[in-house]
C-alpha cells in the first residue's frame, strides 16, 4: 500500500502516459524480507527510469521518486509528515554548521546571515531539473558523510552561491541570494570544479589547467605530478609536450640517445588513471604536439588498440596542434618536414606569416645540411593519416595553432601552445605559467519568453555570470604556484553557453541552415557585449 500511494502521488497529472499499476507490480517483484527503505526507493525510480524510452513522461515519475529519495534522507529524518517547504528552510543552518564541523564546508560560510540566507531557498525550483541532471546531482556533485546524503539541490545550489560570494565586502548575503537565483533557475551554469569545491574549506574552481612541459627531467616529472594535483582536485588538464626532444636525438649530458616524448605521455597517462576528479569521477588530460614534430607518427598511434601496450595511452587525450601553413601544403599538395625542437628551439614560440617565414628558413638549412635530423613527408598523406586515425579513435583531436593566437586578447603576454581536455579554452601557458580560468555556461533555453530570447534578462544573467567568475579567481584555491600565478596576473575567464539547438528548435530554424548561422552571430554579439560591458563596470567597480 505504500509502494502504491507513493507511486500515485509520484504519477499525478500523468495518468493518461503512466501505469501506476505496472510500475507497482515491478517494484514489488523486486522486493525481499528485510529490504531497506532506501533499495525500495531505488527499485521504484529503476522501474520508471527502464520506462523512460516507452513514454517521456516517465522521466518526470523517476525524478519525483529521487527527489522524494533525496527529502527523505536529508530532511525528514524520521518524520514522515509536515511542512517540507518550512522544514527545508528551517534546518539549512544546521546543514551548514555540520558542514562545518565535518569540515566538509568552509567555516566562513557561518559569518553569513544564516537564517536570511535560508529565506531565499526556493523547494520548488527542484521541479526545474530533469531526471538525468537530478541524477548527476545525485551521483557526483551533493555532498555525502559516507554514505550519508547531506544536501538537497537547493542547499547545493546555495552552498555554491555563497562559496562564490565569500570576497564581497559590501551585503554579501545579497549577493549570495542573487548568485543563488540564477543558479537555481539554472539561467547560468559553472562548470564541474566550482560546483564540486565551491564552499569547500579548499575550493579549487579553476576548470582547465594548460602547462607548457621544458625539455628536462625534472621538469617533465614536475608537471606529470603538478597534473596529478590538479586532478585530485577535479581540474581539467592540458599539457603541451612540443618542446621534447624527438627520438633518437643526443642527450648531452649522459652521451645518450633519447626515448622521445611516448614513453613519458604513458607515465602521464597512467597519472591520470590513478588519480581520480574530487575522487568523485575519471580525470581529465590532453597532451598536445605540433605536427612538425618528428615524432608525430607514433603521437598518431597513442590511442590504437592495437600494438606495444607501453607505447599506448588509453585513457589520454591527444590533441595535433595544427598551423596554417601546414593546411597550405596539403592544398598545394606539397612536402612538410618534421623537425626535432632542439634543433628548431624557437619555432614552437611563433605563429602566423612569423612562423611560415622562420619554417622556411629551417627548411632551406635542413636541404643545405645544417640540420642532420629531420624527414620529409607529403603534406597530403599526413593528413590522411592524421584523419584515418581520428576516424578509427578519435584521436588525436584537430586543433589549430594560428587563429587562437592570432585573435587572443592577451597575445602581448605570451603563446597559446595548445587546449584544455574540453578544446574551449585557449591560454598562454609556460614553464613558469599554468593557464587556468573558471568557466560557466548561459542556459539559453532559461532566457525563453514566449517567441524569442529574453534579452534584458540574458543580460542580467550575464553581468552576475561574470561577477561570480572573477569572484571564483580570488576565493579560490589554486594547486600549483604556476596556476596561481597565472590566474591572478591575466585574471582570465571563460563564459559560455548552452542549449543552442534547443532554442533553434523552439525558433523552428534547421541547424545545418544560413538562419541557423545568423542567429548565432547575433546572439554571440549579444552574449559578448553583456560579457564586455560587465568587465568594464567591474573595472571601474575592483580596479583594471
Amino acid at each position: 500500500q505504500r509502494v502504491t500511494r507513493q507511486l500515485l502521488n509520484a504519477c499525478r497529472g500523468l495518468e493518461h502516459s503512466c501505469s501506476t499499476q505496472d510500475l507497482t507490480q515491478e517494484t514489488l517483484q523486486k522486493l525481499y524480507d528485510g529490504i531497506r527503505t532506501d533499495e525500495i526507493d531505488n527499485a521504484m525510480i529503476c522501474a520508471a527510469k527502464a520506462r523512460i524510452d516507452r513514454d517521456p513522461a516517465y522521466s518526470c515519475v523517476a525524478r519525483r521518486l529521487l527527489l522524494k529519495k533525496i527529502q527523505r534522507e536529508v530532511l525528514l529524518e524520521g518524520e514522515p509528515n509536515g511542512d517540507m517547504v518550512g522544514r527545508h528552510r528551517g534546518l539549512f543552518p544546521a546543514y551548514l554548521a555540520k558542514g562545518v564541523e565535518g569540515r566538509r564546508l568552509h567555516p566562513e560560510l557561518l559569518r553569513f546571515d544564516r537564517e536570511r540566507i535560508a529565506a531565499a531557498l526556493h523547494l520548488e525550483r527542484d521541479e526545474l531539473l530533469s531526471f538525468g541532471g537530478l541524477q548527476i546531482l545525485f551521483d557526483h556533485y551533493l555532498l555525502r558523510q559516507g554514505e550519508r546524503l547531506w544536501e538537497t539541490p537547493q542547499y547545493f545550489w546555495m552552498r555554491v552561491a555563497m562559496g562564490l560570494a565569500l570576497n564581497e565586502t559590501n551585503d554579501r548575503e545579497a549577493r549570495a541570494v542573487e548568485f543563488y537565483e540564477i543558479l537555481s533557475t539554472l539561467r547560468f551554469i559553472p562548470s564541474t570544479a566550482t560546483l564540486l569545491n565551491a564552499g569547500t574549506p579548499r575550493p579549487q574552481l579553476g576548470s582547465g589547467f594548460l602547462s607548457t612541459v621544458k625539455d628536462d627531467l625534472e621538469h617533465i616529472f614536475k608537471v606529470i605530478s603538478d597534473d596529478a594535483k590538479i586532478s585530485r582536485r577535479a581540474g581539467g588538464v592540458g599539457n603541451d609536450w612540443t618542446n621534447l626532444r624527438a627520438t633518437g636525438s643526443l642527450i648531452q649530458s649522459t652521451n645518450g640517445e633519447s626515448q622521445g616524448l611516448i614513453p613519458f605521455l604513458k607515465v602521464a597517462n597512467d597519472t591520470l588513471a590513478a588519480v581520480q576528479q574530487g575522487s568523485r569521477r575519471p580525470g581529465a588530460m590532453c597532451a598536445s604536439l605540433e605536427i612538425w614534430h618528428l615524432d608525430i607518427g607514433d603521437f598518431l598511434e597513442l590511442r590504437n588498440s592495437a600494438g606495444d601496450s607501453r607505447r599506448r595511452t588509453p585513457d589520454l587525450h591527444t590533441a595535433n596542434w595544427i598551423p596554417d601553413l601546414f593546411m597550405k601544403r596539403v592544398s598545394e599538395q606539397g612536402p612538410w618536414t618534421l623537425f626535432s625542437p632542439c634543433d628548431v628551439p624557437d619555432l614552437h614560440e611563433l605563429y602566423g606569416a612569423a612562423f611560415e617565414k622562420r619554417y622556411w628558413e629551417y627548411e632551406q638549412m635542413a636541404d643545405r645540411g645544417e640540420i642532420k635530423r629531420f624527414m620529409r613527408v607529403e603534406a597530403v598523406q599526413l593528413w590522411r593519416k592524421m584523419l584515418t586515425s581520428l576516424f578509427e579513435t578519435g584521436h588525436p583531436w584537430i586543433t589549430f595553432k594560428d587563429p587562437p593566437n592570432v585573435r587572443s586578447m592577451q597575445n602581448h603576454t605570451g603563446v597559446i601552445h595548445g587546449s584544455s581536455p574540453g578544446a574551449e579554452t585557449f591560454l598562454n601557458s609556460s614553464p613558469d605559467e599554468t593557464a587556468v580560468c573558471p568557466l560557466g555556461s548561459v542556459n539559453l533555453p532559461a532566457h525563453w519568453v514566449g517567441f524569442g530570447l529574453d534579452e534584458p534578462l540574458l543580460g542580467q544573467s550575464i553581468a552576475t555570470a561574470m561577477r561570480m567568475l572573477d569572484n571564483a579567481l580570488d576565493v579560490g584555491f589554486y594547486p600549483t604556484p604556476e596556476a596561481q600565478r597565472a590566474a591572478l596576473k591575466h585574471r582570465a575567464v571563460g563564459l559560455g553557453l548552452m542549449g543552442f539547438q534547443d532554442v533553434l528548435f523552439k525558433l523552428r530554424i534547421p541547424y545545418a541552415s544560413a538562419a541557423a548561422v545568423e542567429f548565432a552571430d547575433q546572439n554571440m554579439e549579444l552574449i559578448s557585449y553583456h560579457a564586455i560591458l560587465a568587465s568594464v563596470r567591474l573595472a571601474r567597480e575592483r580596479g583594471a
